[in-house]
């Protein structure tokens, strides 16, 4: 499973849950399994499909990002982006 959390200029921060390893290479163009922002929790597949924890995880970023769109929540990535357009590597604790 990858996560990405990402700043955005419209909807502040958006949590993305994405399937596995293959989204890596380019994540441009490709739907997340679940994401999460101020807006509401978004499902990209069926919903059978979907863990209950990620689904749980996804309702707990949006209640935070409702109260405060810019709310810190790196936690939850897995893999970021050094810029725009870098390659994503995974979070070193």
């Amino acid at each position: 499973m990858i996560v990405t959390v990402t700043p955005t200029i419209g909807d502040g921060t958006v949590v993305r849950w994405y399937y596995d390893a293959d989204a890596l290479a380019d994540l441009h163009g490709i739907e997340p399994m679940v994401s999460a922002s101020r807006n509401g929790v978004r499902v990209g597949t069926y919903l059978h499909c979907v863990p209950d924890e990620i689904m749980t995880t996804a309702q707990d970023a949006y209640e935070q990002l409702r109260r405060d769109s810019d709310a810190d929540l790196k936690h939850l990535a897995t893999h970021t982006r050094a810029g725009l357009f870098a390659p994503l590597v995974p979070v070193t604790p």
